[in-house]
């Protein structure tokens, strides 16, 4: 145990006996001792109490010092947990930014590959269909090989491009005499001389003296000799060019379709497979049109207007009140529909002027559905035909581009070709349109005078006839 406790164990021990009643105390003589040592212990407690309370005194400063320390420590602690949250955030908006700027350079990077890979596919169209192909097939297995891979393209690729396009832009320059194979005019493969135009005409020569025009295949890895019959002439300044007789040459533009189609008659099935499924239709509402049309000449024709002659006749006969007489007659004129008209009016003989005038309204009214019949309908096919064709070429000119979309626009040719069949339909669509159009004309003019014609001679006829009714009365 400490002095320190020892001193305040003996002070509340002094404390305790100051209680008990002073005269106790008082005596006795030890008890005085006892009182004068605790009064120099009180003392020396005092003493120890108050060195404590300098001890406890520094021990607070020491501590509020620690404390003010920690306070510090932990500021600066705040403000460096501050900076490196400022760090973070910069941090991450710089990794947003180069998230962002690694999104769009894989974007520029996508774009370059596509640009590359369609460039490639039209360097392969341009390969196509070409006659300097046939004297460099390898490079068509370059760029081939090129659009089948899947790696990114490369600096290689671009090289291989540009090499292709400088060699196509030479070659298209060039005239070129070789001794090479190439199908020949009988089908079978052969060889003879060859002579290129650049990538325009190629011409061939055997050894039996024939010449002719070459053409690529349409992968253009081999030439293939025109078989359509080529004017003399042309032939003639082409062996001369080959004797080394003659600077000229006759160029086909049209890689032997011109003379092609100079031997070849296309038939009027072939046409329409060529123009596809909508031909058909158009051409079955040409047929279909074409038998209304002459079913309604027909009828319209015996439909014959009634002549004076007629009219002539059968005023006499109401005149007399040969009424009856009138109704045969008109009745064996079924063909006339006026004398049909007239008929239905000798029916209601001795009525009232509306009622005739009803009656031959209603007589025209009956007759006027059966001379317009399959008329409407014509100027319906008339209408629908171009529509037909112009929906066919639509059609042709969608897939037309589906194909420019796979394989590109290196070859004009091709294009032409598939928007040429496409403008088939139009055109066979407004072959059918025209005559049918002007039928429907023609025959809605004739009904058209046979029911003018009916009008008036059903107005003379009521006049007539009333004269006849009131001159009765009279």
């Amino acid at each position: 145990m400490s002095n320190i406790s020892k001193k305040i164990i003996v002070t509340l021990s002094v404390l305790a006996f100051l209680i008990i009643p002073g005269q106790v105390f008082a005596s006795s003589e030890g008890w005085k001792n006892i009182a004068e040592n605790i009064d120099k212990d009180q003392d020396e407690t005092l003493v120890d109490v108050k060195e404590m309370e300098k001890y406890l005194k520094m021990d607070k400063a020491t501590l509020e010092k620690e404390l003010a320390n920690l306070k510090a420590e932990d500021k600066k602690e705040g403000s460096l947990l501050d900076s490196l949250e400022n760090k973070y955030n910069a941090l991450r908006k710089e990794e947003a930014q180069h998230e962002k700027d690694l999104a769009d350079e894989q974007s520029e990077i996508q774009a370059i590959e596509d640009n590359v890979r369609n460039i490639v596919k039209d360097a392969i169209s341009v390969s196509r269909d070409n006659p300097i192909t046939a004297e460099y097939p390898e490079r068509k297995e370059i760029l081939e090989g090129i659009a089948e891979s899947k790696r990114f393209p490369g600096m290689d690729w671009i090289k291989t491009l540009v090499e292709f396009y400088f060699s196509e832009m030479e070659e298209t320059g060039k005239i070129v005499r070789r001794t090479g194979e190439f199908v020949g005019p009988d089908g079978r493969g052969t060889t003879g001389e060859i002579i290129r135009l650049g990538r325009i005409t190629s011409y061939f020569r055997l050894n039996d003296g024939t010449v002719g025009f070459l053409k690529p295949e349409a992968d253009g890895r081999r030439l293939v000799a025109v078989t359509g019959d080529a004017p003399g002439s042309m032939l003639s300044a082409i062996s001369d060019y080959f004797d080394k007789k003659s600077n000229i040459l006759p160029v086909d533009l049209s890689d032997g379709t011109y003379f092609v189609q100079m031997t070849k008659r296309t038939t009027f099935s072939e046409w329409i497979d060529q123009g596809g499924p909508l031909m058909y239709a158009i051409a079955a509402i040409g047929l279909l049109a074409l038998l209304l049309g002459i079913e309604r000449i027909i009828v319209l024709g015996t439909k014959a207007k009634a002549s004076d002659k007629v009219m002539a006749h059968i005023k006499d006969m109401v005149s007399q009140a040969n009424f009856s007489e009138a109704r045969s007659f008109c009745s064996s004129k079924s063909r006339i529909p006026t004398c049909q008209m007239l008929d239905s009016a000798l029916e209601h003989v001795g009525h009232s002027q509306e009622v005739i005038e009803n009656a031959l309204q209603e007589a025209i009214l009956r007759q006027v559905p059966k001379l317009e019949r399959f008329i409407p309908t014509l100027a319906l096919f008339a209408m629908i035909s171009p529509l037909l064709g112009l929906l066919g070429t639509v059609s042709g000119m969608i897939d037309t581009f589906k194909i420019i979309t796979e394989v590109g626009t290196g070859d004009p040719g091709m294009l032409a070709g598939g928007i040429s069949v496409a403008l088939l339909t139009t055109q066979f669509g407004l072959m059918v349109a025209v005559p049918v159009m002007l039928v429907h004309h023609f025959l809605k003019s004739q009904v058209d005078k046979i029911v003018v014609d009916m009008q008036e001679k059903g107005t003379a006829f009521a006049i007539t006839l009333l004269k006849q009714q009131s001159g009765t009365a009279e």
